[in-house]
C-alpha cells in the first residue's frame, strides 16, 4: 500500500514537473509544429495540465502526510466529509488560479458576481448548507464516530432513536436501527439532539429494566428471584455481565425493582438483550409463583398462585414437590410426610452445594435462584449446564447411595430443599410402588436428552432396563 502511494506521487510529481519545463525550454512550439497546434494553445494545454497535476498532487500529500498521520495518531479513520471538503477546496484554488493566470479573467469581477450568486444561492440552499456544516461540526467534535451505538434524544415527547454510525457524508448521518433498517437523518437534527453515545468512553455501557411487584413479596425474595433471571440471560450471553437488582421506588401498585446490566451493544444489539432478559424473568417468575403487580385500584380476580413465599407452609411444599418430575405420580396425601420431614437451604453465591466425589445420602429440589453443574475436565472443572427453579439433582446418591457425580454452584441467592434417606424411608414404606416410580422417573429425566433421535420402541426398552437397574440399586441401598 505504502509503494503504491509513493509510485502515485511520483507520477503525479512527473506530471507536474514536464509541461512546465517544457514551457521554461519553448518546448510546446516544437510540440505545435510537429501536431499543427497554435503554439499558444499548446502553451496553454501545458499549463492546464501542470495545474491539475499540481492541484492532485497537493491533495494526495495532505492525505499521506496530513489525514493519514491523523489516523496513526488517534487510531480512526480521518472523517470522511473533512477529506472531501479538503479536496474540494483545493480542487476550487485551483480552477480559481487558472482562470485568473491562463485565461485572464479578471477575478475582481468574478468574485463580485460569485458573491451574488453565493448569495442567492445560500437562500436557496439554505437546509443543505446548514447540514454541511453541521456536519464538518459532528466530525470536528468527534462526539461519535463510524460503528459507534448511539441513541438521538430529540427534543420532550419526541421519539428516541437507537442505531449503529454507518456513515456520515455531506447531509445526512447513516444509522443501522435494530431492526436491520436504515435510517438517514439530516446533519443539523443530529446536531441540534442530545446523544447519548452508548460505545464511548468505552464499547460497554449500563442499560436498565424495571419490574413492579407487589408489596406481599418480600424485598430479598424478589431481588433473588429476578438476579437469577439476569444471571441465566448473562449465561446464555457473554455480551451480558455485571448484573445486580436493586430497589428503587415504592409507590401505590407496588415495588420497583431495576435489573442493571453491562451490555457491549457492539456484540448484542439492546432489545434483543431487554428480549433475553425479560424472557428469563417470566421463566423465573413463573416458576417461583411470583406475578407483576396490578393496580390496586381496579377489582380483579386471578387464580392463586401454586407458589407462595411460605416455605414453612406444608400444602406450599406439597404443590412445590407435585412439580417436580421425580414426585408428580405421587398423591398429595402421600407427599404429606416427606414436604414435613424435608430441610430447607440458603446459599449464597459462590457456594458449592454439592461436590463432585463426596458421599451423599441426600438429593436437592431447586426453589429458587440459579446453579451451576461443574464436571472434572483434563483442565480443571467444566461448565456444562444451568439448574434453574424445578430442577433437582444428587438423586442417585439418595436413591443408590451413589458418590456425587457432579459440583453444584450457586450462581445467585439459592434456596433449595434437601431431602435424606430417613425423610424418603416411610413414604417407600406406605406405598409399596414407590420404589418403582421413583426409578422410573429418573429413567426418563436422564434419557430426555436422547428422546427425540431414538424409536420408540429402542427408546421404551433402554428406559425399562434403566429403571430396573436404578430399581436394584435402591432395593440394596434402602435394605441395608
Amino acid at each position: 500500500m505504502r509503494r503504491v502511494s509513493i509510485r502515485m506521487i511520483a507520477v503525479l510529481a512527473t506530471a507536474l514537473v514536464t509541461p512546465l519545463l517544457a514551457v521554461h525550454l519553448g518546448l510546446h512550439k516544437q510540440l505545435a509544429n510537429s501536431t499543427g497546434m497554435n503554439p499558444h494553445d499548446a502553451w496553454l494545454a501545458l499549463n492546464v495540465l501542470a495545474w491539475v497535476a499540481g492541484a492532485v498532487l497537493t491533495a494526495r500529500l495532505i492525505q499521506a502526510l496530513g489525514w493519514n498521520q491523523v489516523g496513526r495518531n488517534t487510531g480512526k479513520p480521518a472523517p470522511h466529509l473533512l477529506v472531501q471538503i479538503t479536496n474540494a477546496l483545493i480542487y476550487a484554488s485551483a480552477g480559481v488560479g487558472m482562470a485568473g493566470t491562463l485565461f485572464e479573467v479578471p477575478l475582481t469581477g468574478v468574485i463580485a458576481t460569485s458573491s451574488v450568486l453565493g448569495l442567492v444561492a445560500g437562500f436557496a440552499l439554505k437546509s443543505l448548507i446548514s447540514d454541511t456544516f453541521s456536519g464538518i461540526a459532528l466530525n470536528l467534535d468527534q462526539g461519535f464516530t463510524i460503528n459507534d451505538f448511539i441513541m438521538i434524544v430529540g427534543r420532550p415527547g419526541t421519539t428516541r432513536i437507537l442505531g449503529r454510525v454507518s456513515h456520515i457524508n455531506w447531509r445526512s448521518t447513516y444509522l443501522q436501527t435494530p431492526d436491520n433498517s436504515m435510517l438517514i437523518i439530516p446533519n443539523t437534527v443530529v446536531s441540534e439532539a442530545i446523544v447519548k453515545n452508548f460505545s464511548k468512553p468505552e464499547p460497554a455501557s449500563q442499560f436498565e429494566l424495571n419490574v413492579t411487584l407487589d408489596f406481599e413479596v418480600p424485598s430479598a425474595r424478589a431481588v433473588r428471584v429476578l438476579n437469577a433471571a439476569v444471571q441465566a440471560a448473562a449465561r446464555e450471553n457473554s455480551a451480558i455481565w455485571d448484573c445486580k437488582v436493586l430497589t428503587i421506588e415504592l409507590n401505590t401498585t407496588g415495588i420497583t425493582y431495576e435489573i442493571r446490566y453491562m451490555l457491549d451493544p457492539s456484540r448484542l444489539d439492546p432489545d434483543e438483550a431487554k428480549h433475553s432478559i425479560l424472557g428469563q424473568v417470566e421463566r423465573q417468575m413463573k416458576l417461583t409463583g411470583l406475578t407483576i403487580a396490578h393496580p390496586k385500584i381496579d377489582n380483579w380476580t386471578r387464580e392463586t398462585s401454586e407458589l407462595d413465599d411460605d416455605f414453612s407452609d406444608i400444602p406450599n411444599r406439597i404443590l412445590m414437590l407435585k412439580k417436580m418430575q421425580l414426585f408428580k405420580q405421587f398423591a398429595e396425601g402421600e407427599l404429606a410426610g416427606l414436604a414435613e420431614r424435608m430441610t430447607m437451604r440458603q446459599f449464597a453465591p459462590g457456594t458449592k452445594v454439592i461436590t463432585a466425589g463426596d458421599a451423599g445420602r441426600s438429593m436437592f429440589l431447586l426453589t429458587e435462584g440459579l446453579t451451576s453443574v461443574l464436571v472434572k475436565g483434563e483442565d480443571g472443572e467444566v461448565d456444562v449446564a444451568t439448574l434453574r427453579p424445578g430442577d433437582f439433582f444428587g438423586e442417585m446418591s439418595l436413591l443408590a447411595g451413589d458418590p456425587r457425580s457432579a459440583t453444584i454452584m450457586a450462581l445467585s441467592e439459592t434456596v433449595a430443599f434437601e431431602i435424606e434417606k430417613e425423610d424418603l424411608i416411610p413414604l417407600l414404606d406406605a406405598n409399596p410402588d414407590a420404589a418403582e416410580l421413583l426409578a422410573i422417573a429418573v429413567a426418563d429425566r436422564r434419557l430426555e436428552s436422547v428422546r427425540g433421535s431414538k424409536k420408540r420402541e429402542v427408546l421404551a426398552a433402554e428406559r425399562a432396563s434403566l429403571a430396573g437397574k436404578i430399581l436394584k440399586s435402591m432395593l440394596r441401598f434402602f435394605g441395608s
